[in-house]
């Protein structure tokens, strides 16, 4: 089963639970997590999140099963530098229906990784797990996600009001969705961008 895709300028593979160190370190920065619902998270907190998901996920990996949850680790294609990780989530009881997320560590902002990031779990979630439907959110003053999630074509759905009560104050939560059917252009684009890394074997569908 491939593990490893590229766009060719990021690289995106199953984290493995040594990786979980590296999202800690991230996860722990005020920056980082200045416009979502957590944090900035002790490196207990994020274990304690993280390891029940890619545990299993790599449990899985090992007897060649897709996982349930599918977690990455993104590095530059070109360094192998740690940029962050990106997820697609099933949804309880919402068969065929994802959720999406994606964090970037600081010094990697600005360069586009976001959008990269989103558009992997775009084509991944429609492409190998032939989901119908993609789910995201974020809070209301992450004005960067939104634009992210707006480019890679997800329809903003409704608005959540003091949803989340986060370092000391409440914050909105955007609802984010996109449909296979609207997702078609982009696809068309994407399956020729994103490719298995060399010498590995495609995932089953």
């Amino acid at each position: 089963m491939n593990t490893v895709w590229t766009d060719g300028v990021l690289r995106f593979s199953y984290m493995d639970s040594t990786e979980v160190e590296l999202v800690a370190t991230m996860l722990a920065k005020p920056s980082v997590c200045a416009h979502v619902f957590f944090g900035p998270n002790t490196i207990e907190e994020t274990r304690a999140f993280f390891l029940p998901l890619v545990e299993p996920m790599q449990e899985s990996l090992q007897r060649d099963e897709r996982p349930q949850c599918h977690v990455f680790t993104v590095r530059e294609a070109a360094t192998g530098d740690f940029v962050g990780e990106c997820a697609v989530i099933p949804v309880m009881f919402g068969s065929g229906n994802f959720t999406i997320g994606y964090q970037l560590d600081e010094p990697f902002w600005r360069r586009g990784y976001g959008t990269r990031a989103c558009e992997f779990v775009v084509w991944f979630g429609f492409t190998v797990l032939k989901a119908h439907r993609l789910s995201g959110d974020t809070l209301g003053s992450n004005a960067g996600s939104c634009r992210i999630m707006e480019r890679c074509g997800f329809r903003r759905e409704g608005v959540q009001r003091q949803y989340y009560f986060a370092r000391g104050e409440l914050h909105d939560n955007v609802l984010y969705g996109l449909l296979r059917e609207e997702s078609r252009p982009a696809l068309a684009r994407l399956s020729s961008a994103i490719v298995e890394i060399e010498g590995e074997p495609s995932v089953p569908t």
